[in-house]
Parts: C-alpha cells; structure tokens; sequence
C-alpha cells in the first residue's frame, strides 16, 4: 500500500514537467477584435472569452497537471476554432461561417458544462442565448 501512495505521488510531480503552452494574455490590436454592442460584449466576456480570445484567464487548477492539460488544450482548441481578439482579421466568408456555426454553437453545447462546472457564472441563461442567436443570424445576413 505505501509503495502505491509513493508511485502515485512520483507519478503527480512527474506530471507536472509535462506542460501544454498557452498564453494567458496575449497582445491584442483593438482593431482587430469584433465589434459588438454592450450586451452582446458582456455575455461573450463571461461566457466566451476565457477560450475564444487572447484574454483569457487562466485558473489556479489550469496550472497543476493533469487538469492543466484539459484546460489548456480547450484554451488553445476554441482559439483555433473562434477568436473574438482577432474576429476581424478573418475574411467575410470565414466571418459568415462562424456566425451561422455561433447560433447552433450556444443553443446546443456552448459553453462546455466542464467549464460551466467550474465557472456558474459562466452559464448562459435562456436569454442569453436567445440574445446571442439572434445576434449571430442579423450579422450572417448582413455578411
């Protein structure tokens, strides 16, 4: 049994020399960043922001391995997939798709209940949704 504890605890601080590198902060040009009303900001900043912009606020479970790694690779995932910093940045197709994949994205699985899980605050409330949806459908057809 001691030898198992021991193993295990070995294992954890080997763990930790295992890292996925993710910037917290990284620098943004304010031109770059979509533009959108108040509310919509508001609701993207607390539900959105931490793995779909270069603003990110990375928690203290983000730091200890093995949770680090899920945390991290969410983080640099959904910067692949969607990043409110650079929004502008993207051609308007690219622009069009994400704002008909957002719709679909916040009515079914956004934001991840693993991050809702650690972050209530993040939950998006039956309004918010609607808000961000119908946001994301008047911008597709203004693209």
């Amino acid at each position: 049994m001691v030898k198992a504890l021991i193993f295990i605890v070995i294992m954890f601080i080997g763990f930790q020399f295992i890292t996925i590198d993710t910037k917290e902060n990284l620098p943004t040009n304010p031109k770059d960043e979509i533009a959108v009303s108040n509310d919509i900001k508001t609701i993207l900043k607390r539900s959105c922001y931490d793995c779909h912009s270069n603003n990110t606020t990375i928690p203290w479970y983000g730091n200890i391995a093995p949770s680090s790694w899920l945390v991290r690779s969410h983080i640099n995932d959904g910067r692949k997939i969607l990043n409110f910093s650079e929004f502008n940045k993207y051609d308007v197709e690219k622009q069009k798709d994400l704002f008909d994949r957002i719709g679909g994205a916040v009515v079914i699985r956004m934001p991840l209940p693993s991050y809702v899980w650690m972050h209530p605050k993040a939950e998006l409330s039956q309004e918010d949704r609607d808000k961000l949806k119908a946001w994301s459908e008047s911008e597709y057809q203004a693209r």
